[in-house]
C-alpha cells in the first residue's frame, strides 16, 4: 500500500512541476472572488468536499469488520485506502489543472494543500494494525 501511495504522489509532485515549468512566465496571484477565471473558487471548492467524502467513506468502510477474518478485513481495508487516497489525490491534481490554465498561484498553493493531506494519509503498519484491530499472528499478514 505504500508504494501505491509513492505512486499517487509522485504523480502529484510530477504534474505540478510540469505545470509550473510550462506557466512560469505567465504567473501571477489573485484570490479575489470575482475574478473572471472560471476555476475559482469552484476547483478549491470541490477539493474540500472530495477530501471530507474521502475521509467519511474511509470511516464508514471501516467501521463494520468486527467480525470479519483478519484476510477480509485486510481486503477491506485496502478497498478503503484506494478509495481514499483516489479523493485526496482528486483535488490536488484538479487545483493544478487549473494552476496550468490560469497561471494563478492561488491552483498551486491549494494543490500543495491537498497534497500534504495526502502525504499524511500515508499507510504505516502500526495504523493498519490499530486500524482493524488485528493480533501478533494476523499482523505478519501485512
Amino acid at each position: 500500500m505504500q508504494t501505491i501511495h509513492l505512486a499517487f504522489c509522485l504523480a502529484i509532485v510530477l504534474m505540478a512541476a510540469t505545470s509550473y515549468l510550462t506557466v512560469k512566465d505567465r504567473l501571477y496571484l489573485d484570490a479575489d472572488l470575482n475574478q473572471n477565471d472560471i476555476f475559482f473558487p469552484l476547483f478549491p471548492l470541490i477539493g474540500l468536499v472530495s477530501i471530507a467524502l474521502g475521509q467519511f467513506l474511509f470511516k464508514k468502510q471501516l467501521s463494520n469488520l468486527q467480525e470479519l477474518s483478519a484476510d477480509d478485513k485486510i481486503d477491506k481495508y485496502q478497498v478503503a485506502f484506494l478509495m481514499r487516497t483516489a479523493l485526496f489525490e482528486l483535488p490536488a491534481l484538479l487545483n493544478i489543472v487549473g494552476f496550468l490554465v490560469s497561471g494563478n498561484i492561488v491552483f498551486l498553493i491549494a494543490g500543495v494543500v491537498f497534497f500534504m493531506l495526502l502525504v499524511s494519509a500515508r499507510p504505516s503498519k502500526q495504523a493498519i494494525i490499530e486500524a482493524l484491530g488485528l493480533n501478533y499472528p494476523d499482523t505478519e499478514k501485512l
